[in-house]
C-alpha cells in the first residue's frame, strides 16, 4: 500500500510581489521533503491546495490607478497576464522547491488537490501553464478520495467549506489582489516614519488579510489612516468585494467585526468536519463517508478526534500552512513546515503523524487505528 505525504499552502509566488513562501529556507526542506518522498517504497506526494499563490499575480481589474492618485503613489491598472507566463515565472522564481517538484515527478506519484489560490490549474488552460513552467508530470484533482486498509480517507483543499473563497466571486481573491497590488505598492512607497517599523510585506501574512486595517492604524499617521481607509473600501467596491450601500457602514470598528467573525474560520472548519466525520454534514464534492478528513485553506493547525461506536475513532486534520503566518503589526512570525503521513504498515493498521520540518521533523501529532 502506499505511503501518501500530505502538505498544504505553500503560495509559491513571483519576485517582486509580496513573497509567502522562500526559496532558500522553505524550499530547502521541501526539497528533503521530496527526496524523502522518493526514497521511500511506495510513496507519494499529495500537494492539498495554494501550492502555487496564482491570485496573488492577478491584479484587481479596477480601481487601482484611482487607489494610487488618492493615497499619492503612482499606480497604474494593469490587465492580467496569461497563466503560462505566471506559472513560468513562480518556476523561475522557486528553483529549488521546483526542481525537487520536477526530479520526484519522474520518480514517484505526485497530485495537486486545487486551492482557491491555484483553481486556475484545474481549467483548460492549466495543463499547458504547468507544462509550460516544466511541471506537466503531477496529476491534477479537485479532491481526492483514498483506500488504506478498510478505511475512507478525503482530501481537499478546505476553500469549498468556506463562502468568501467558495467560488471566484465570493470576495476572497479580490481582496489578495487588492492587497499584492494596491496596499504592499502603498506602503512600499511610504517615506519612513521616525519610531515606527513598517513592514509591508508582513501584510500579505496576515491572517485574516482583513487584519490590515488594524495593522495599518498602528503603522500610519492620523490622517493618512483615514484616507487609507476610503481609498481601501473604494478599490473593495469598484471591484465587487462589497456593495456600495455596505460601503457607506465599513466604519473601523464594522471592519473590526468583520474580522472577528473570519478569525473564526478554523474554528467553523473544524465544527463542519467533525459534524461530517459524524454523518450529519454533507461534504463538498459528496465523496463517501471519510474516517480521515483532511483539509488546508484555514493556515491554522487543527488535530481532532471523533469518538464514534465503542471502538470507533476517526480523525480530521488540517496542515496549516508553510507560508509565512501572523496576525498583527508588529509579533513574531510563524514558520512551522506541517507534513501528515498516512500509511498502512499492514492490512490490520492504519497510521496517520503530522510532523514539523522546521523543527527537525518533531512529532505533534499521532493517529492509529485498527481495520
Amino acid at each position: 500500500m502506499p505511503t501518501l505525504f500530505v502538505v498544504s499552502d505553500l503560495h509559491l509566488g513571483e519576485t517582486g510581489l509580496a513573497r509567502m513562501f522562500h526559496d532558500h529556507a522553505q524550499g530547502m526542506r521541501f526539497a528533503d521533503l521530496c527526496s524523502l518522498v522518493s526514497r521511500t517504497p511506495d510513496g507519494e506526494l499529495l500537494l492539498l491546495g495554494d501550492i502555487f499563490d496564482l491570485t496573488a499575480s492577478m491584479p484587481p481589474a479596477r480601481g487601482v490607478k484611482e487607489f494610487g492618485r488618492v493615497l499619492d503613489v503612482p499606480l497604474e491598472d494593469r490587465p492580467p497576464r496569461p497563466l503560462p507566463e505566471i506559472c513560468a515565472s513562480i518556476r523561475e522564481n522557486n528553483p529549488i522547491a521546483l526542481d525537487a517538484l520536477e526530479a520526484l515527478c519522474e520518480d514517484a506519484p505526485v497530485t495537486l488537490v486545487v486551492g482557491n489560490h491555484d483553481r486556475h490549474l484545474a481549467m483548460p488552460e492549466g495543463r499547458p501553464a504547468l507544462a509550460f513552467a516544466g511541471l506537466s508530470g503531477m496529476r491534477i484533482e479537485s479532491m481526492s478520495v483514498r483506500k488504506l486498509a478498510d478505511k475512507t480517507v478525503v482530501l481537499q483543499h478546505g476553500h469549498e467549506w468556506d463562502p468568501s473563497n467558495a467560488t471566484p466571486t465570493g470576495g476572497g481573491e479580490v481582496m489578495t489582489a487588492v492587497i499584492h497590488h494596491a496596499v504592499v505598492p502603498f506602503l512600499r512607497h511610504l517615506a519612513p516614519r521616525m519610531n515606527v517599523a513598517i513592514d509591508p510585506d508582513r501584510v500579505i501574512a496576515l491572517r485574516p488579510e482583513e487584519r490590515v486595517v488594524p495593522v495599518l492604524e498602528r503603522w500610519l499617521k492620523a490622517g493618512m489612516f483615514e484616507r487609507f481607509i476610503d481609498a481601501f473600501v473604494e478599490i473593495l467596491v469598484a471591484n465587487g468585494y462589497m456593495s456600495r450601500a455596505i460601503s457607506w457602514l465599513a466604519t473601523p470598528e464594522r471592519i473590526r467585526g468583520r474580522l472577528k467573525d473570519d478569525d473564526d474560520l478554523w474554528e467553523r472548519a473544524g465544527r463542519a468536519a467533525l459534524g461530517a466525520l459524524q454523518g450529519s454534514r454533507g461534504i463538498p464534492g459528496k465523496p463517501p463517508p471519510p474516517d480521515i478528513l483532511v483539509l488546508g485553506h484555514t493556515h491554522v493547525i487543527d488535530w481532532a478526534v471523533q469518538e464514534g461506536r465503542p471502538g470507533v475513532q476517526r480523525l480530521y486534520v488540517n496542515l496549516g500552512t508553510w507560508a509565512a503566518r501572523t496576525s498583527d503589526a508588529a509579533g513574531p512570525v510563524e514558520a512551522i513546515l506541517p507534513v501528515f503521513r498516512l500509511e498502512a504498515p499492514d492490512r490490520g493498521k492504519v497510521v496517520a503523524t503530522l510532523r514539523d520540518l522546521s523543527n527537525q521533523a518533531k512529532l505533534l501529532q499521532r493517529f492509529e487505528v485498527r481495520a
